[in-house]
């Protein structure tokens, strides 16, 4: 006998739900239409006359039905309660949406009902039809209504839909585009119907049947449905669409072909045709290649036609599959709607047409008779039989038919058998045998005869099943013949470990209870790291297995909650236990509280290594603690030497949870059982002969009647070969059970369960008698002293809290699965509100503490383990913005495990005589973001800051005497993960708020983001110093005072502790109110350990849009008008109109043309370009050029990025199909930037092109590129920041030059260049290119990577370059590549200091990882996936030069080796040829001594071929010390004046009557009847809007009159006033400058040359001009440099010559004259009318909580309607309307200053030296 046996907890839940009213009809029209009844299908037309029957609406454009439209007519029909609208013959152009919840039909008028071609009513537009518009909404039926988009962008659904019990019967579904059906979480029916798209027909989360229905696709290698998966409250779940007897046709007129059944949208896409025609249109393979790169499900049965599975057999994709007969129960019409997105899915199907559900049904019978076993579907299973790729990500299906197909031919019975080959009333696989058990609570046995099922299993039905699997030993798990297996693996990071196993048992409905015999669960799934794949999840109570085995990696087996047994079984993975792998832990065990039912008790077991497990012993552990209550025992095992001494092994060193736990031993063998010596775990137990009694089987367990003590009393095959003697050892001491010493707001028993009598929150609303905001908890609260527990369930709550204040105390526990205030890491229940202040300057009568998310003024609150965010402004990008995450006033004020985010200011300790406590929280923020007058204490914490040269503090007292202060205690002061700098260094421990500060730091960790100095003064004017108490002791991290004490001490105003004075007893006001349960336990958080993963960005965006329409307000630029529509003739103009907030995005739609200007966006939110373009996924067809010519000297003074045609200053910039060109030419030293972007700010390009010259694109910030084109070629990517190139050209367009420059300051800097599956290429127009090289450094750690990309062949075979000859820059470089491919990705003569990524090192440059945070990127186009590890193809191994030598000896033994010989070459400068044969060298040789073995050998004569050029310079060049000779030039500047005498003024009278209507709103009157409770109710009431009207009189000649309409004259007046400064400037220089040798392709700081001084004036004239853009040419220059070789030659002396400019000034004044102006005189008559609104009378009735009523009157609407009368002239007359004339008089002054600068060089000035 060997056991396992286990204890848990089941947990339990209810929920509730709502009632809704209806309204009666309005006054009735009759009508007469063609009505199909909305419950059955009926063969003929049935004509109803209706007189607005009770329950149908009529909708006719005529307007003979009650509604002339059918959006109204629809959300009438709903909220009165009327079942059915019936529509009138029409095309019904509006937008129908959808969105109350009440069920209703809609039918539509037709000849012919079950006849969709005969459907006379349509719903037409290019918007989208129809949309359901909530997910609320519970069953709408459509029938014969066509639905048309006429869009034919690539998202022009005809239909979107949403919710539960949708149908479409005899619709039709046309898209001009794509996606002409497109759902989220839902369920739909669509029957008779026709579905027409060009691609991706129907898309995103459908769940859908089919049945009935014409399909097609217009366009080549489109794909019918193109779906995915989707989450659920933690919980995965597959969409599914079943097509039942459709057609899938070929449009006539299409010649279209490759048309894909389905493809994967990500995974979780599950598709089946069944009974379906196919046209030859369909392609061979049926579904799309990308079905392999996810876990998804497609199959057929029983298809027919040209394009079916049986045609194309042979070529069909392995992902298609071709089902039997026995699998179609899973994909019945009940299974996948029961099985669908919760809270969706139904087994209701009454809500299907009658005479539909029938035929599908009758259907589903006559192929379930193919199958000869009865199908009773009544419980959960899991029905993917076939096996998924292992690489891949499994998907949790589950599926229930709910149909009752059955045969009499097999007989009910108690014990169903399974076969791999099934007779008659056997089943060929587990699921479906479950599937058939009925949920009748009989206790069912299935038995499995041996072999292999590939499936994933589910149990959860009422009633006991055993499962019993063939053997040839039952007490032999080694013999077992049963096998399932299933391959499935998460992250468990990702939280879906129970997503994976291959056995989940679920039973909680009943403790019925799970046997199984002799199965062995395999999850085969590859071991990966941090990777969860389980053999068995079991969840309830009386669950026992016998001889059977459990295989998986990590987390094995999960014993969820309930009574469980594992007797004679293996189990393997981190009863015979096997760790397959080093370092791991055998259990991991949880219990909420000491007094919480469970733990694991494992009895006469044998542990043990597997071998895989590895030749170093003693690296695992028999278990951990998954809580601080964790039980393990282990008594009467075999324990192998694989375990390590101390045998138990903490959680981990940040939160080791060994308070509580129970890891006992008792009477254990093996060399790893606890013996006299052995060094155990100063928290396990080594249990007494009493103690273990505690753990035998029937007192751990309690009742054993349910067990099969037979199966339990056998003898395990295995020997238990240690000594079998009690072990006494040394009693350890086990750690007591922790206790709550607080005396109020006492320390929580669980974080799961509530404490009686608590007042609960639950966000959903699901939990009996909950609020579902805290706002409604807290006021609920009784105003007395009692202490009061408010318990929040797991949500986020977007809500600001009142502040909390009552005399009593409070207790707010968040929801967590962990011990509640251990940690904040897996807090579950959220708080946030956006709230900011301005405080530049402080507005009156504002104050800080009105942002706070939640906020105290009374005493004794205490919270656990929730997360307060104050999400505005948390990026920073409003400066002095005050964003509070709490405002703590009162006293005695406490937080445990609970997490605050704000940016400045986030936490408020308010009260100046108040104290506070703080333990195992974070706090984040960037500003000051701890401060306050409070004395508060630290315990524990982690300090997240965001921000350099800030300071994390700022306290201030009134005194020396005054109460207040921070004491932080073994505290962690870090970067926070979310800081998008880096912040090493530039962090401040804190600043004084006040002269009396306080604030102490002491046995924590300071990490590297501390600044050398520690703490600052509160300004350099203000330091506030005097009186302050900054001070530290034992710290450590190198942030620590004992890392930086020059500086420290350079401070002067801080002070390194002797002594800890400063203890909690000491500095709080008493502990009585601390809960104090885990302070002695606490270890100092350390920081993260940054660790490289290979997850990745996935994307489903899609690059080809409608890029012609404008999105909605943006702004416009066009060269040319366009009408009704405010247009910018330029970008810089649209750029000047955007809202400056940083809160605002900014979009500019530019319209086509070149646009010659040179732009700085520099707006502090998000500014978006977008470019014109009818095919937005083809760059080359870009039609909007943003051009300007500028370049800057690199070797002079200015910037290289002034000369950017567009520099992006701002906080976040993105462009769409744009091309940014700098057209200056090629010279030599010149930077010409076509894009550029600031450091620390944000850039992305999508669809565009970049043209420069040398320094093309800088890249000083962060950068995504997609699907675009750079251009240049000096070091045309170059800067400091991070660029990321994905599936974009990189086009150098001159050869011998470097395409990248990367500097970063430090190897943990986030920076440097990634190229994702680019093509690295020359130019269009360029060829020849032999001298590319992929980069140079900029700075030592310069990190570039290439990854998949094509490398053309102008590629250098090195690869990379130096900086230069004499400052390489190599050192701590990392230039790597991956996978490339093409004539240029050769690695065999790659430079030394390059790198070959392997699949380790390549992960860091994954989208994900490379960029810290990626929600900047915008995904939405972007449709090519971000690299994964493993892409492409490692390029060809080098061939190496091998001999042959033989050396014979006595013992031999035999390796093939590379060549050791040696010989001596000389070197030499010569030519020389040889060549030298490859060969495998054999070598054999004997070892009887330690001796060396030489053996010579002379090769035969060979020739190799290679080409040296040497260069030598035999002489030398001296140069003479240079001369300076000074010139001065004359120079004559012009200053052109204007003077503008304006024209003669003409006055026009005119009288204007304006009317003025004020609207008078009466006091609104409010009822209000109170029964209880206590909530805030505000009620807006709107007085009944009032209408004007105005009339327009227009007279008109009865025949032969005219009017005429005089064009309106705009007259603009320009004064220009020109004032000219000038001024004189002396220079003086102390040394005559000397030129330096430029080098091309250098980038160095330039010598001084010649001093030249200009003078410029510059005036601006300001004339209307109209721009004609052409496509710019580009000029190319080549520069030879030739060195010549030679004797020593003497130079002349150089001569440098000073020009200095003597500048005149000449005013000249031109007269202009204007022409006449016209000036109107009107008169403006006003008059005043007053409106009174209908006076409003609010009633609130209050039912369970009192109502704080606030009525608030809203101003009456006033509507305008305009008339026209029209007037009668006799004929012939004449009226001419002559329109006021408008003047528009701008003034510009324009100032000029000349200087006058002169240059002198002083006395006895020597030459400039470097």
């Amino acid at each position: 006998m060997q056991s396992f046996f286990l204890l848990g907890l089941v947990a339990l839940a209810s929920a509730q739900s709502n009632n809704g009213t209806s309204t009666p009809l309005p006054s009735s029209t009759s009508s007469t239409s063609t009505l199909l009844s909305a419950s059955s299908t009926s063969s003929s037309a049935t004509t109803v006359t209706s007189s607005a029957s009770a329950s149908i609406i009529t909708v006719a454009q005529d307007g003979s039905g009650q509604f002339t439209a059918i959006n109204p007519a629809i959300s009438f029909a709903q909220n009165s309660g009327y079942p059915t609208v019936t529509v009138k013959a029409g095309t019904y152009s509006e937008v129908v949406s959808v969105v109350a919840t009440q069920t209703v039909t809609i039918v539509g008028e037709n000849a012919t009902p079950s006849a969709y071609a005969q459907n006379k009513v349509t719903i037409s537009n290019g918007l989208g039809p129809v949309t359901i518009g909530s997910n609320s909404v519970k069953g709408v039926s459509w029938r014969n209504v066509n639905f048309l988009n006429s869009n034919t962008t690539t998202s022009a659904y005809a239909v979107s839909l949403r919710g539960t019990k949708n149908a479409f019967y005899d619709c039709s579904f046309v898209s001009a585009g794509a996606t002409a059906i497109t759902s989220t979480l839902g369920i739909t029916l669509i029957s008779g119907g026709y579905v027409e798209g060009t691609d991706k027909v129907f898309y995103s989360y459908p769940g859908m049947y089919v049945y009935g229905t014409t399909i097609t696709a217009t366009s080549a290698s489109a794909i019918l449905v193109y779906s995915k998966g989707a989450t659920v409250s933690s919980v995965f779940y597959n969409s599914t669409v079943v097509f039942d007897s459709c057609s899938l046709i070929q449009k006539s007129g299409s010649t279209n072909t490759g048309v894909f059944l389905a493809a994967p949208n990500n995974a979780g896409s599950q598709v089946v045709y069944r009974n379906t025609s196919m046209a030859s249109f369909i392609a061979a393979a049926g579904v799309h290649p990308t079905s392999s790169t996810y876990a998804d499900y497609y199959g057929e049965y029983e298809t027919t036609g040209l394009g079916a599975y049986s045609a194309n057999s042979a070529a069909r994709s392995t992902y298609d599959h071709l089902l039997t007969a026995d699998q179609l129960s899973s994909w019945n019409i009940g299974s996948v709607f029961a099985n669908s997105f919760p809270p969706y899915a139904t087994s209701d199907l009454t809500w299907i047409d009658s005479t539909v559900l029938q035929a599908i049904q009758s259907g589903e019978s006559a192929q379930a008779t193919a199958v000869s076993s009865t199908l009773t579907a009544s419980s959960t299973s899991s029905v993917l039989t076939s096996s998924l790729s292992a690489s891949s990500t499994s998907i949790n299906t589950t599926s229930v038919a709910s149909s009752t197909a059955t045969s009499s031919a097999c007989p009910a019975s108690a014990t169903l058998v399974v076969s791999k080959s099934p007779s008659a009333c056997q089943y060929a696989n587990v699921s479906a045998a479950i599937a058939a058990l009925p949920n009748d609570s009989a206790a069912k046995t299935i038995q499995i005869q041996a072999g292999t099922y590939n499936e994933q299993l589910s149990i959860t039905r009422t009633g006991k099943v055993t499962l019993i699997g063939a053997t040839n030993s039952t007490n032999d798990y080694t013999q077992n013949t049963v096998t399932i297996s299933y391959s499935s693996g998460q992250l468990t990071s990702a939280g879906l470990d129970e997503t994976t196993p291959v056995i989940n048992a679920k039973k909680t409905n009943d403790d019925s209870g799970l046997a199984m015999y002799n199965i062995n669960f395999v999850n085969t799934y590859t071991q990966t790291k941090n990777t969860a794949a389980l053999a068995a999840d079991f969840y309830g109570n009386d669950i026992a297995a016998y001889g059977c085995s459990f295989v998986g990696y990590q987390d094995t087996l999960l014993a969820n909650k309930g009574t469980q047994v594992f007797s004679n079984s293996y189990i393997e993975g981190s009863c015979y236990i096997a760790i397959n792998t080093a370092g791991a832990s055998i259990s991991a065990q949880s219990r909420s509280t000491s007094t919480s039912v469970g733990g694991y008790v494992f009895d006469t077991c044998y542990v043990t290594g597997t071998s895989t497990y590895g030749s170093t012993l003693g690296l695992s552990y028999l278990g951990r603690p998954y809580s601080n209550f964790s039980i393990a025992v282990y008594m009467n095992s075999y324990i192998d030497s694989q375990i390590n001494s101390a045998g138990w092994s903490v959680w981990s060193t940040s939160s080791p949870q060994t308070d509580g736990v129970l890891f006992g031993e008792y009477n254990n063998s093996g060399p790893s059982s606890w013996q006299a010596s052995t060094q155990r775990a100063s928290f396990a137990t080594n249990l007494t002969q009493a103690q273990a009694e505690s753990y035998s089987l029937s007192t751990w367990m309690g009742d054993t009647t349910w067990l099969d003590m037979t199966a339990y009393n056998l003898v395990p095959s295995y020997p238990l070969t240690g000594p079998s003697s009690t072990t006494t050892g040394t009693t350890s001491t086990t750690s007591s059970v922790a206790t709550a010493t607080a005396t109020i707001n006492a320390h929580p028993d669980s974080g799961t369960t509530p404490p009686s009598g608590a007042v609960l929150v639950d966000s959903q609303g699901q939990v009996n008698g909950s609020y579902t905001n805290v706002t409604a908890a807290l006021a609920s609260l009784p105003d007395d002293s009692t202490n009061q527990t408010v318990f929040i369930y797991s949500g986020t709550y977007t809500e600001q809290v009142p502040t909390i204040n009552r005399p009593g105390a409070v207790r707010i526990i968040g929801y967590t699965t962990a011990a509640p205030g251990l940690s904040y890491e897996n807090n579950t229940v959220t708080i946030t509100f956006a709230h900011g202040l301005s405080v530049s300057p402080l507005p009156t009568g504002h104050s800080d503490a009105e942002t706070a998310t939640i906020q105290t003024t009374s005493n004794k609150i205490s919270w656990y383990n929730v997360n307060m965010i104050n999400s505005d402004n948390l990026d920073g990008l409003e400066a002095s913005y005050v964003t509070l995450a709490a405002s703590i006033y009162g006293n005695d004020i406490a937080f445990y495990a609970v997490s605050m985010v704000g940016w400045q200011d986030t936490l408020l300790t308010g009260a100046t005589a108040g104290y506070q406590y703080y333990e195992s929280s974070y706090i984040e923020g960037a500003i000051d973001f701890i401060w306050g007058y409070s004395k508060a204490y630290f315990k524990g914490c982690t300090i997240g800051a965001k921000k350099a040269k800030s300071a994390m503090t700022a306290q201030s007292r009134a005194s020396a005497s005054a109460i207040g202060g921070y004491i932080f205690d073994q505290c962690l002061f870090t970067t926070a993960s979310d800081a998008t700098v880096d912040l090493t260094q530039t962090v401040f421990l804190g600043r004084p708020y006040s002269e009396y500060a306080l604030v102490v730091v002491k046995n924590s960790y300071l990490d590297d983001c501390i600044a050398p100095a520690g703490w600052k003064v509160w300004s350099a004017t203000d330091p506030r110093t005097d009186y302050i108490t900054f001070a530290e002791y034992a710290n450590t991290g190198p942030g620590a005072w004992e890392q930086n004490v020059a500086a420290r001490t350079a401070f002067e105003n801080a002070t390194l502790l002797t002594s800890d004075t400063y203890s909690l007893s000491s500095v709080m006001d008493s502990t009585s109110w601390i809960d104090m349960t885990y302070f002695d336990s606490i270890v100092t958080p350390q920081p993260a350990v940054i660790t490289t993963t290979t997850t990745n960005v996935t994307t489903s965006g899609n690059s080809t849009y409608d890029g012609t329409t404008p999105p909605a307000g943006a702004y416009i630029v066009s060269q040319t008008a366009i009408d009704n529509v405010t247009t910018y003739s330029t970008i810089q103009l649209a750029l000047s109109a955007l809202p400056v907030s940083s809160k605002t995005n900014g979009t500019i739609f530019i319209y086509p043309g070149t646009y010659e200007e040179q732009l700085v966006v520099a707006k502090a939110g998000t500014t978006i370009f977008q470019g014109y373009s009818n095919a937005t996924d083809d760059y080359t067809q870009n039609q909007v050029i943003i051009t300007y010519s500028k370049g800057v000297d690199t070797q002079g003074d200015e910037s290289n990025s002034d000369s950017a045609t567009v520099y992006a200053t701002g906080n976040y910039f993105y462009a769409y199909n744009i091309n940014f060109r700098n057209d200056n030419g090629t010279q030599d030293d010149i930077a010409s930037l076509g894009f550029a972007v600031k450091s620390s700010k944000y850039a992305s390009l999508y669809g565009c092109q970049v043209y420069g010259n040398q320094d093309t694109l800088l890249i000083n910030g962060y950068f995504f590129a997609f699907n675009s084109a750079i251009q240049g070629n000096v070091d045309f990517i170059w800067g400091s920041g991070a660029g990321y190139f994905l599936s974009s050209n990189i086009e150098p367009n001159e050869d011998d030059i470097n395409i990248t420059a990367d500097k970063r300051a430090t190897n943990a800097t986030a920076a440097g260049f990634v190229f994702d599956q680019c093509t690295v290429q020359p130019a269009a127009g360029s060829s020849g290119f032999t001298s590319v090289s992929l980069g140079r450094p900029w700075s030592n750690l310069a990190n570039v990577a290439y990854i998949d990309c094509y490398l053309d062949s102008m590629i250098e075979a090195a690869g990379w370059n130096e900086w230069s000859k004499t400052t390489p820059q190599t050192d701590g470089v990392t230039f790597g590549e991956y996978h490339n491919y093409g004539p240029g990705s050769s690695i065999c003569d790659r430079a030394s200091f390059s790198e070959q990524l392997t699949d380790t090192s390549v992960a860091q440059f994954q989208l994900g990882t490379f960029f810290s945070i990626t929600s900047w990127i915008d995904l939405t186009y972007v449709d090519v996936q971000p690299f994964v590890v493993g892409i492409g193809s490692a390029p060809a191994a080098c061939a190496s030069t091998t001999s042959v030598v033989t050396v014979a000896s006595s013992t031999t033994s035999s390796s093939s080796i590379a060549s050791s010989t040696s010989s001596t070459i000389p070197l030499t400068t010569s030519t020389s040829s040889s060549s030298i044969p490859l060969s495998t060298v054999y070598t054999t040789q004997t070892v009887t001594d330690k001796e060396t073995l030489t053996a010579s050998f002379t090769s035969a004569d060979v020739t190799s071929v290679s080409t040296v050029l040497v260069t030598q310079d035999n002489g030398g060049t001296v140069t003479p010390s240079p001369a300076t000779q000074t010139t001065t030039q004359k120079s004559l500047t012009t200053v052109f004046a204007t003077t503008v005498v304006a024209g003669k003024t003409t006055t026009l009278k005119g009288t204007t009557t304006i009317t003025y209507v004020s609207t008078v709103s009466p006091a609104a009157t409010t009822i209000t009847d109170s029964e209880g409770g206590t909530s805030t109710v505000t009620v807006y009431s709107t007085p009944k809007g009032a209408t004007v009207s105005s009339v327009t009189t227009i007279t008109q000649s009865a025949s032969a009159g005219k009017t005429t309409t005089a064009k309106a004259s705009t007259v603009a007046v320009t004064v220009t006033s020109v004032k000219t400064t000038t001024k004189a400037t002396t220079t003086t220089i102390t040394c005559i400058p000397t030129a330096a040798a430029k080098a091309r392709r250098d980038i160095v700081e330039r010598a001084a040359g010649a001093v030249t001084v200009t003078s410029t004036t510059t005036f601006v004239t300001y004339v209307k001009t109209t721009s004609v853009g052409q496509a710019g040419s580009t000029a190319y220059s080549t520069v030879t440099s030739t060195s010549t070789i030679g004797k020593q030659t003497t130079l002349k002396a150089a001569t440098s010559t000073l020009t200095v400019e003597s500048l005149s000034t000449v005013t000249s004044v031109v007269t202009d004259s204007e022409a006449a102006a016209t000036v109107t005189s009107e008169k403006t008559v006003s008059k005043v009318q007053t409106i009174t609104g209908a006076k409003q009378t609010v009633t609130v009735v209050n039912s369970a909580e009192v109502i704080r009523t606030v009525t608030s009157v809203q101003p009456a609407s006033t509507t305008t309607v305009y008339s026209t009368k029209t007037t009668s002239l006799k004929n012939g007359a004449t009226v001419t309307v002559t329109p006021a004339p408008i003047t528009k008089t701008t003034t510009k002054t324009s100032i000029s200053t000349v200087f006058n600068t002169s240059t002198k060089t002083s006395k006895n000035a020597k030459t400039c030296t470097a």
